[in-house]
């Protein structure tokens, strides 16, 4: 299994849209999400960490920006104790 850290930009268009529940149903993969700010007239961020099969992970964030979503790296220094 392996893990991944990023944060996730959410245009207004995508705030409604179970785009986590996809992640975990269609990509087998496990959220763990550290920091998140969703505003119904804005968008909105989340930080967290992915957890899968590397493939799975990969196919994950491209359905994520395929859907709209910004997604980046978050806290790859490779420090265990990651803030946000």
């Amino acid at each position: 299994m392996s893990s991944i850290r990023v944060q996730l930009n959410y245009p207004l268009e995508t705030v409604h849209e179970p785009l986590l529940y996809h992640l975990v149903t269609e990509y087998d993969l496990v959220p763990d999400i550290r920091r998140a700010r969703i505003d119904a007239n804005a968008g909105g961020f989340i930080f967290m960490e992915l957890s899968g099969e590397t493939g799975n992970i990969e196919q994950g964030l491209q359905y994520l920006r395929e859907r709209g979503v910004d997604v980046g790296l978050a806290g790859m220094d490779g420090a265990e104790d990651w803030s946000i």
